[in-house]
Order: structure tokens, then C-alpha cells, then sequence
């Protein structure tokens, strides 16, 4: 049927899909692998000839002479036909890596952000660091390992038959003790434990970075790593399924090791009766002490392929949960132009579709005003601007800018219409000239007259390198005000008709505070403005106060119209004010 969905291919058949064009340089790797398999295995075939040259009465110097020489010639093209193999797939690997890191970036920035949300920093982090790096391994180095781990023992053993079957089928028995324990080592019990090994390296991940990030709060308390609960967690649990997976996968492994490992008995044993009872000369007897067990190191390699392909397997299953997630609809053609007042109509949110952050609600912000919005912790503040900016999609009702429903306004244009200030300062390592300019299409002197704007010019210009310096480096050290005036020379450069601040003086100092404030007096002119904040003071004047409550709309009005009209208004005030005059 046209609509059936078709079934998407898993492991490396998925693998080989994602490879695309570079599969022709991996068929090119495996069939250098296979001829080096073929040219590894003359020597011994030669030597085989040799030993038998020289076991008869009279021994052909001159034919021994070019068997070595030829043995010499396939070993040295052996090795550059290995080598040549192991530069296609690494050529191959390598601009694989590159399309899905860059597959993955854009596929990225076209969810919304409530994917992003969803999904921690250690689990992104290993998604697209961990579990590329590994495909970019295996496809170089384990495919290569996997044909040749195939080919050489398939030729070898196609080439012992013809010698002496019995004991080409006494050397198979490892084979056959693989192919009865891979299935064991592989079963669904283990698969769940290993996606579970996934999930605890990732929840690691995440608990690591923020540990580091809290590292200031646990010294200042004398704690160690045990004392953060996440952290140490996330670490124990990692253990504990690392031991589980170890020691309900040694019993099996260590069979098999145990077994190849002497698997010159059994070969020996029969070889030497054969001999003593005439079946077999002393050639075939050298012959099989070699060849019938030396084919079997390329299957420790195969056995720990298995191990890898489950792991690139979870890996391809998780990229392909970003690459084939539903994207932000994009659809829309309608452009802003000059009308930008803000109406949510009939807006219902939730988060995670159980709890409803947002119920029916119904406002307007007018072009060109100041309008808050403020409330109790959770009311639904941010949501609301995070919503104008469509980070998330609303679930009923729409939001509307120029009376246009924003899912239908292209989401460039209206990333160029909005600007923001957040409470939380995102800095680069890029120096302090491009931190400002964030990609814009603007000269450094506009991105200097933005800093003096922002009243950040002055302490920029006291740093190392000035507007030069990078940030990151050793000489760059920026209070929390400083970096939040870095975001308002952002803002100030953008200079975009909608403006949203989220809490933009939450670490400022006094100091930093009236010099912010100053920056806001010069950028909130003639825009459409959205305040979130908790320091009622810095709002008593803004045209509009939108009072949350609960995902609500409590009330709405000007300062004073809100004191007398609103209890909870009021009640916050009252509480704000008291704040101020607290003194220990």
C-alpha cells in the first residue's frame, strides 16, 4: 500500500544506508582485505611445497630459491594491499563522520526545543560525540578486521579440505563451538542489558556535567562526589551493570578462549596418529600445526566484533531517534512586516501531556509597549515567551503576531523579528568581537557601538586583547552582570522589533543593575517588549503587567491599577517591598 510506512533497516545494514556514497570506497577496503587474506596464505602454501621439495631424495635448490622469493613478493603486497585497505575505509570513515555530525546539527536545529529539552547534555553528548566516534571506529578499522577475519579462514580452510579432510575437520571445531555460543553471548536478556549500559552511560554523562557545574556550591559545603546524589548514582549504577554485564558474559567467553587457546591438541592428537599410522606424510603433519590452528586468530577478532556491532547497533538505533524525529513544521510562507502585537488566543500548553502548564489563555500585547509578566514560581512566565518564540508549538489556541498564527510565518523571518535576553549568560569560546556579533552580517564598528549601548564597552576595552580577547582563555574572566551585558549588546546589534527579557538582571550587582537598566532605557525604544521578572521594582513602570497564576491569567493592568485591583498583585508587592528593607 502507498501509505504502509516502510520498515527502516537496523544495524549495519542501516550502517551501509547511512554510508551513501561512501559505500564504494568500503566495497573497495573489503575487497583489498580479501585479496591480502588470499596473499597471506601463498607463503604458507609455498613453505607447504618447500618442506615437501626438501623431503624428497633430491631437493631442486633452484625451485626452492623461487618459491622463497615468491613467498617474499606476497607477503610485501600483502602488506601494501592491507595498507590500502585500511586507507579506503579510514577515507571512508572519516567523511561518513562528517555527514552525520553535520546531518546531525541541522537535524538539531529544526526540532523543537522541547526535544532538546527532553533529552539531557551527557545523552546528547554521547549521541553525537560517543556513538559517531564508535560507527567512525567500526567502519574503519573493525570492517576491514571483519572481512579479512572471514576471508582468511574460509580460504585457509577450503585449502586444508583439499589437503586432508579429517583433520580439516578436527581444525573446524572452534568454528563450531562459536556458532554455539555466540548465540548465548547475544541472547535478549543481554541485549536489554546492554541498552541499559547505554541508558547508564548516558544519565553518567549528564550527572558528570552537572557535578562540574555545582563544583563551586559543593566546596563551599565541604562535600565530596558521594555527598552529590546524582553524581554518585549515576556512577554506582554504571558499575553495577558493567559487573552484571561482566560476569554474565565470562562463563561463555572464557570457554572460548580456553578452547582456541589450545585448540592445537586436538589437531596434534590426530595429526600424530595419522602420521605413525601412515595416513599422512610429515609436510601435511607441519602444515596443519600451522595452518590448522593459526586460521583461528583472526576469530579473536571476530569475537570481539560481536560485542561492537551490539553497541554500534544501539548507537544507529539512538541517532536514528534524532535523525527520523518530527520536525518543527516549517510550512508556513507568511512574512512579518510592520505589525508586531502579540495575541494569544484560547492557549493550552503542557510540557509532557499530563500536566497543563498554560489553560485557555487569553491576552494581548500591544505593539511598541512594555508589557510584564509576573507571578509564583511555575504560574507559567516563561513559558508564555518561550512561546512567542516558538520554541515550543502550542497544543491548542494559537499565538498570533500581526494578527499571523507564528506556525504559519517562515521560522527565519521570525528569528529576525525577535530578540533575547536570558536570565542564564551563554558565552563562546570565540573572542569578545564575535560573542557580540553572533554570525550577524555587521562591521566592528557596529558591534562596538552596540557594546557602548550595552555599557559594556568600558570593561571590554580593559581586557588583554580588548575586543580581541578570547573568551574562555586566561586573561577573560566576566562577572555574571558582565556576561548578562554581553547578551544586550547582542540584543542592541539584532536590533529586532519584539524584544523578550527573561530575567536579565537575576546576577547583577547593584552596579551592574543601574548600568543594565541604562542599556534597557536605549534598547526597549519604539519595540514590542516582554519582561519576565521577580524584582517587582524594575517593572512598577512598564505599560502592561500580566499577572500569572497557576497557567492563567489572574489579572492584567498598569502598577498601581494592579495594587488595587489584584490580592495576589498586591501580596507580591507587599512581600518584594519587605525583601528590600530585610537586614540581618
Amino acid at each position: 500500500m502507498a501509505n504502509k510506512q516502510e520498515k527502516k533497516p537496523s544495524g549495519v545494514a542501516r550502517l551501509l544506508q547511512i554510508a551513501g556514497r561512501r559505500k564504494r570506497l568500503l566495497t573497495l577496503s573489503a575487497v583489498l582485505a580479501v585479496l591480502h587474506a588470499l596473499l597471506a596464505l601463498i607463503p604458507y602454501v609455498l613453505m607447504y611445497a618447500v618442506i615437501r621439495n626438501m623431503m624428497q631424495p633430491v631437493t631442486d635448490k633452484v625451485l626452492l630459491q623461487t618459491w622463497i622469493f615468491r613467498a617474499g613478493i606476497a607477503v610485501a603486497a600483502g602488506y601494501v594491499l592491507l595498507y590500502a585497505s585500511g586507507m579506503a575505509s579510514h577515507v571512508a570513515a572519516f567523511n561518513i563522520l562528517y555527514e552525520l555530525r553535520r546531518q546531525m546539527a541541522e537535524k538539531i536545529g529544526k526540532l523543537p526545543l522541547g526535544f532538546i529539552n527532553r533529552h539531557n547534555s551527557g545523552a546528547l553528548k554521547k549521541i553525537m560525540a560517543d556513538d559517531i566516534e564508535r560507527i567512525e571506529n567500526f567502519l574503519a578499522h573493525s570492517i576491514p578486521d571483519f572481512i579479512k577475519g572471514i576471508a582468511l579462514p574460509v580460504i585457509t580452510l577450503g585449502f586444508l579440505f583439499v589437503t586432508d579432510w579429517r583433520l580439516a575437520l578436527v581444525s573446524c571445531l572452534p568454528l563450531a563451538l562459536l556458532a554455539i555460543l555466540i548465540p548465548l553471548m547475544f541472547n535478549k536478556s543481554r541485549m536489554e542489558l546492554l541498552t541499559a549500559y547505554h541508558r547508564s552511560i548516558e544519565d553518567m554523562n549528564a550527572g558528570i556535567v552537572e557535578y562540574v557545574r555545582a563544583m563551586p556550591v559543593i566546596k563551599i559545603f565541604g562535600q565530596t562526589a558521594d555527598s552529590f546524589s546524582k553524581y554518585s548514582h549515576t556512577v554506582y549504577n554504571f558499575r553495577e551493570i558493567v559487573l552484571r554485564w561482566v560476569k554474565a558474559s565470562s562463563p561463555a567467553f572464557g570457554i572460548f578462549i580456553s578452547f582456541v587457546s589450545n585448540a592445537t591438541l586436538p589437531v596434534l592428537a590426530l595429526g600424530l596418529y595419522l602420521y605413525f599410522s601412515q595416513g599422512i606424510g610429515l609436510p601435511v603433519l607441519f602444515l596443519f600445526l600451522i595452518l590448522g590452528v593459526g586460521y583461528i586468530r583472526p576469530l579473536f577478532a571476530l569475537s570481539n566484533l560481536g560485542s561492537q556491532i551490539s553497541v554500534i547497533n544501539h548507537g544507529i538505533r539512538r541517532l536514528d531517534e534524532i535523525l527520523f524525529s518530527q520536525e518543527q513544521e516549517t510550512a508556513g510562507d507568511d512574512l512579518l512586516e510592520d505589525d508586531f502585537n502579540i495575541v494569544f488566543r484560547e492557549v493550552s500548553f503542557s510540557y509532557d501531556e499530563r500536566s497543563s502548564v498554560l489553560n485557555c489563555v487569553n491576552f494581548t500585547i500591544p505593539q511598541g509597549a512594555v508589557t510584564a509578566l509576573v507571578g509564583p514560581s511555575g504560574s507559567g512566565k516563561s513559558t508564555v515567551a518561550q512561546l512567542v518564540a516558538r520554541f515550543w508549538d502550542v497544543q491548542q489556541g494559537a499565538v498570533l503576531i500581526g494578527g499571523k498564527d507564528i506556525r504559519r510565518i517562515k521560522p527565519e523571518n521570525l528569528m529576525q523579528h525577535i530578540s533575547f535576553v536570558f536570565q542564564d549568560s551563554f558565552m563562546f569560546q570565540q573572542s569578545m568581537l564575535e560573542n557580540i556579533r553572533m554570525g550577524m552580517d555587521k562591521t566592528d564598528e557596529e558591534v562596538m557601538a552596540a557594546a557602548k549601548v550595552a555599557q559594556c564597552h568600558e570593561f571590554i576595552s580593559r581586557l588583554p586583547q580588548g575586543y580581541h580577547t578570547l573568551w574562555g582563555g586566561t586573561s577573560a574572566h566576566l562577572s555574571g552582570g558582565e556576561q548578562q551585558r554581553i547578551q544586550l549588546a547582542r540584543a542592541v546589534l539584532k536590533d529586532a522589533p519584539i524584544l523578550i527579557l527573561d530575567e536579565a538582571t537575576a546576577f547583577s550587582d547593584p552596579e551592574n543593575e543601574y548600568q543594565i537598566q541604562q542599556a534597557f532605557g536605549r534598547l526597549i525604544r519604539h519595540k514590542t517588549v516582554i519582561i519576565i521578572a521577580h524584582r517587582l521594582s524594575t517593572i512598577t513602570t512598564s505599560d502592561q503587567i500580566i499577572v500569572m497564576d497557576k497557567g492563567d491569567v489572574h489579572a492584567a493592568g498598569t502598577h498601581e491599577a494592579l495594587l488595587k485591583e489584584s490580592p495576589l498583585y498586591l501580596n507580591m508587592w507587599e512581600a518584594h517591598t519587605r525583601a528590600k528593607h530585610f537586614a540581618i
